[in-house]
């Protein structure tokens, strides 16, 4: 009886969503400064700062080491770009018990989040399956990366992750406090192809 041997299967992973994460540790008084600006806007029960963190001479440092993150991510992925500019940069301070319902970040490229600092408990950040498609038969299955619909990356000190704008996500309730700061980006530079007539410069 002749054998048969089994087909060579190739994977190909498709249209991947891509997730960064970087590390940053600011010196004690810095930190201690960023976190105290912070929580003096909370004690005007505000959900989050305004967007102008950037600005600010204590988050300098977090501001460069997010556009170094945000610029590897770019050419790692191969897109072409003039300038990377921080449109926006903001704290959320959530309390236990708190939610970040699910949201997108429009009008920007790149958008991202740094945890400044965690209690225990402090809720992860979950990103959903963007395809709308993919939930349409769902066998029973051993979650993985490739098959889950949603990835959740946990509130870790010190952690930042970088991901694309229009990626929703949330908070679930959290169960410790955690102070995060997000951010958005946009890339500076010619979109689409010459001639198209679907091309701009932004």
């Amino acid at each position: 009886m002749e054998c048969i041997n089994m087909a060579d299967v190739k994977i190909h992973e498709c249209f991947p969503t891509i997730i960064s994460e970087f590390s940053f540790h600011p010196d004690q008084m810095t930190q201690k400064q960023m976190i105290g600006y912070i929580k003096e806007v909370k004690k005007n029960h505000k959900f989050h700062t305004d967007d102008k963190l950037h600005n600010m001479s204590y988050y300098t440092d977090l501001r460069n080491a997010v556009l170094v993150a945000n610029e590897d991510y770019v050419k790692k992925l191969g897109y072409h770009y003039e300038h990377l500019e921080i449109t926006g940069m903001w704290a959320n301070y959530l309390y236990e018990g708190d939610v970040h319902p699910p949201h997108t970040h429009s009008n920007n490229f790149l958008s991202g989040v740094y945890y400044l600092e965690v209690e225990d408990g402090a809720a992860p950040i979950q990103f959903f399956d963007p395809r709308p498609q993919a939930n349409v038969l769902r066998p029973r299955n051993t979650s993985t990366w490739q098959n889950c619909s949603m990835i959740q990356f946990d509130a870790i000190k010190g952690v930042g992750y970088i991901f694309p704008s229009w990626l929703q996500h949330w908070v679930p309730p959290t169960k410790g406090e955690r102070i995060s700061i997000s951010w958005n980006i946009i890339l500076r530079g010619e979109y689409g192809e010459p001639g198209t007539l679907q091309n701009a410069y932004i």
